[in-house]
Parts: C-alpha cells; sequence; structure tokens
C-alpha cells in the first residue's frame, strides 16, 4: 500500500517540475545572451570579432532581436507561440561588411525566419524548423555558463 502512495507522489512531483520548466524557458530566452555554437551541421569555434564577441543572439522582452553573425550585427523581431516552445522569428536586418566566413553568416541569417520551435536544455538553446523537430537548425549556449 505504502509503495503505490510513493509512486503517485514522485509522479506528481515530476509533472509539476515538467511544467515548471516550461514557463521559465521563456524567461530564460528572454534573458540570456546565445553564443552561436553550432549552425545546421557546422560547429562555430571562432568568430572574426574575436573571443570576446562571438557570433550571438539575444531576445528582449519587447519582442526584438539583437545579435552578431561572424561577419555583420543584425536586429529584428520575434514572437512566442500560444504553445510553449513556439517561436517565430522575422527576416533580420543587417550590417553589409564582407569577410572569409560570410557564407556561414548567411546560412545563420537564413535559418532565423524558418524557425517556429525552441527547447532550452540545460544551458543550450536549440532552435527548429517545421521539417525537423530532432535536429537543430541551430545551436547557441548561455554565454555567461561559458565564460
Amino acid at each position: 500500500m505504502r509503495y503505490p502512495f510513493t509512486l503517485l507522489c514522485g509522479v506528481t512531483i515530476l509533472l509539476s517540475a515538467s511544467g515548471c520548466e516550461d514557463k521559465n524557458s521563456e524567461s530564460e530566452l528572454l534573458n540570456t545572451h546565445w553564443k552561436l555554437v553550432q549552425v545546421e551541421e557546422f560547429p562555430i569555434f571562432l568568430s572574426s570579432y574575436g573571443d570576446t564577441q562571438r557570433s550571438s543572439i539575444e531576445f528582449t522582452s519587447s519582442n526584438r532581436t539583437t545579435g552578431l553573425g561572424p561577419c555583420n550585427s543584425f536586429s529584428g523581431s520575434f514572437s512566442l507561440g500560444p504553445e510553449p516552445g513556439m517561436l517565430n522569428i522575422s527576416q533580420q536586418a543587417s550590417t553589409k561588411a564582407s569577410c572569409g566566413a560570410l557564407p556561414i553568416e548567411t546560412k545563420y541569417l537564413e535559418a532565423l525566419p524558418r524557425t517556429v520551435s525552441y527547447e532550452i536544455k540545460g544551458r543550450e538553446l536549440r532552435l527548429y524548423d517545421a521539417s525537423n523537430a530532432i535536429k537543430p537548425l541551430l545551436i547557441f549556449e548561455d554565454r555567461a555558463a561559458a565564460e
């Protein structure tokens, strides 16, 4: 008799914790400087800006995006969907400097408006498009966790 009660309590605690994670993920999304670590299957190790200013994105509470690509800064807007984890990002406006990493920056900026959902796992932000909910388009890392 004691085992079913313990099991029920355990399941209740797990379900409560998972509900909290959805609510907190929006807060984490909006209050974090996300450093780009992967574009599709291509890992990002360096930035044209140097070690202190890596390619990144930030989502503000006023539904604006700001960030750095390997060559240029960019900005735009985003909206969160009615369900937890839903995210739409606008086409981003960027500066037009050229550098050797421009092809990867183009992939990065083209992937942003294809985003339909996100998840935060540990200190990673993963952005997904509609065609693949398993393999992320972009992976970011919480900059504070990386330093």
